[in-house]
């Protein structure tokens, strides 16, 4: 696909706030953008698969934003296209530098960094900590799939009712059980569940483990860099990136659950996202959890 001036003018705008912090901790400034959300683009462009792809939809892709520079930046697919609109990752084509009402000419503001307007399309993610996937003049968006070692993984049945509570983890090439012991224990409550495809399926309560508390008892040193793959029994895949998961307020959320209601999980145990807008990254009947070190920049 390709995407000219006429084209990307064909989008709805949006502008946001951004308060940004560089690598370093240190402030960046605070700003307004104007730009087209990511997810608008990715959800007019259906990514077709090899048939001999393990899952054929798109949620356990990743996508890489390309700059002019060479510089990437890499998310799961999942983060840009199931949850929220709250904090929307943007490509941005305009920047206004926000400062304070009583600055004068004789006293001007200087704390913010950028003074200049954005060149071409600034990839803008108000939903992360710091800047360090922002990039400058997005010249390229890659959806991929991961290479991962799928012996011993469920094969894709379409319809098959299966159930899974003994997941396993696979972390450096081996494989082990999954372990919840004194993992720390989480709730949600009113939890709107919607499907992309099937539409409204309840208003629940979730019980069961936080997710990062999980991850970071089962793979040690796990973090932002990393990726985690989700598989379910029925071969249904999730891809989350560690950086949604530990450096965002969503992440703070996701939940490993045992119950729904008070009754035990449909499936079995589930990987839940739960303050996704979409319901499909849950994980039911959840066989393997596999850590991917990082994920390499496009050649």
């Amino acid at each position: 696909y390709r995407f000219d001036r006429d084209a990307l003018n064909a989008f709805a705008s949006v502008y946001i706030r951004t308060q940004e912090v560089g690598v370093d901790g240190e402030s960046e400034g605070t700003y307004r953008y104007t730009g087209i959300p990511v997810l608008h683009i990715l959800e007019g462009v259906a990514p077709e698969k090899p048939k001999t792809s393990p899952f054929d939809r798109p949620i356990d892709m990743v996508v890489t934003f390309v700059s002019s520079s060479g510089k990437q930046a890499h998310f799961s697919y999942g983060e840009l296209t199931m949850t929220d609109d709250s904090k929307p990752v943007i490509l941005a084509y305009s920047r206004k530098e926000l400062k304070p009402s009583k600055e004068t000419k004789e006293k001007p503001y200087t704390l913010n960094k950028h003074k200049d307007d954005v060149k071409g399309l600034r990839l803008v993610c108000p939903g992360d900590y710091n800047t360090v996937r922002y990039l400058d003049d997005v010249k390229k968006i890659v959806l991929r799939e991961i290479t991962v070692d799928n012996k011993g993984l469920p094969e894709m049945t379409k319809g098959f009712r299966c159930f899974s509570d003994e997941p396993k983890i696979v972390f450096k090439g081996k494989t082990s059980p999954l372990d919840l012991k004194n993992a720390e224990t989480a709730i949600k409550e009113n939890w709107f569940r919607t499907g992309h495809g099937q539409g409204f399926k309840g208003i629940s309560t979730a019980s069961g483990y936080n997710l990062r508390s999980v991850l970071k008892k089962n793979f040690p040193g796990a973090g932002e860099n990393n990726f985690f793959l989700f598989v379910a029994c029925d071969g249904y895949r999730t891809m989350f990136s560690g950086r949604e998961i530990f450096s965002t307020e969503a992440g703070k959320n996701m939940m490993i659950i045992k119950k729904v209601d008070g009754n035990d999980v449909r499936g079995g145990i589930t990987a839940g996202p739960v303050t996704d807008f979409y319901v499909d990254r849950e994980t039911w009947g959840l066989t393997h959890i596999i850590m991917i070190d990082k994920i390499d920049d496009i050649k």
